[in-house]
This record gives structure tokens, C-alpha cells and sequence, in this order.
């Protein structure tokens, strides 16, 4: 009567398995066409002869959220001895417009380098008041002082 019990209890324990490892290639699954999420995989249940099984899955991007970039306030810092990296930094991620308010507003020189693929002709003068920024996709991605 023991091993009866013994031999029950290892047959049920072993039917339950977590979520997690259900969802891998190649292990069955219930209706075809759902989708899982485990281990940054997504993977779809498909029909593979007569046995509906989980494909190979697809690598799953994480989304990036950029935080929303905020203008400074105006600084008698940026005029002697003139803007500062770290102030101008600020700047990334803005639209290119946006910069170009902002820039306006701290009373910046605002000029873009490059946008996307185009490159624009700059002057060589070292202006302590400009900010030259690259801007890809309509997002200011560098800032350089000058």
C-alpha cells in the first residue's frame, strides 16, 4: 500500500509543471496560434503534423523609454565664461525643434552639423554662446560646444 502511495504521489507531482516550462520549442501546447512570453522569447503555438507544439520563438525587443528632456533655466553662467557641456547636454534627445526653442530662450547661437545623413558646412571660430547639435530622426542625438 505504501509504494502505491509513493508511486501516486511522484506521478502527480511529476503532471504539474510550472508555466514557464511549457512554454519552450518544441513542447506541446492547446490551440493553435496562441502566443507566450518566457524568458524574452514570444513563441506561437503551430501545428507541426498532427501535434500542436511551440515554434522556435522570436527574441522579444525591450522598449526603450527615453525620459522627455526639460530646457534650463537661464543661466548668467552661459555667458561668462559660456555654456558648459553638461548644460548644453541638456539638449539631447529634444526634437529639433524643441532645441532650437530652447536654444533661443537661454539665448544660445543654435546651429545643426548634420541631419540624418547630410552633413552642413560649419565655421571653424570657437563661439562660447553656440551649440552645434546632430540630430537623427528629428531627435537631437549630440551636442558640441563652439
Amino acid at each position: 500500500m505504501r509504494k502505491v502511495l509513493v508511486v501516486l504521489l511522484a506521478v502527480t507531482l511529476l503532471g504539474v509543471t510550472p508555466v514557464h516550462a511549457l512554454t519552450k520549442a518544441g513542447a506541446k501546447c492547446s490551440k493553435a496560434g496562441a502566443t507566450s512570453t518566457s524568458a524574452g522569447k514570444k513563441y506561437t503555438c503551430i501545428k507541426s503534423g498532427k501535434n500542436l507544439v511551440w515554434n522556435k520563438g522570436v527574441t522579444v525587443k525591450k522598449a526603450v523609454v527615453a525620459k522627455k528632456a526639460v530646457c534650463p533655466s537661464k543661466s548668467s553662467q552661459d555667458i561668462d565664461p559660456g555654456i558648459t557641456q553638461f548644460r548644453a547636454d541638456n539638449l539631447l534627445t529634444m526634437s529639433e525643434a524643441d532645441a532650437e526653442m530652447c536654444a533661443m530662450e537661454l539665448d544660445w547661437q543654435f546651429r545643426v552639423g548634420q541631419r540624418d545623413d547630410e552633413m552642413f558646412a560649419g565655421t571653424r571660430d570657437y563661439r562660447t554662446d553656440r551649440v552645434t547639435v546632430t540630430v537623427m530622426k528629428g531627435l537631437v542625438t549630440k551636442v558640441y560646444l563652439g
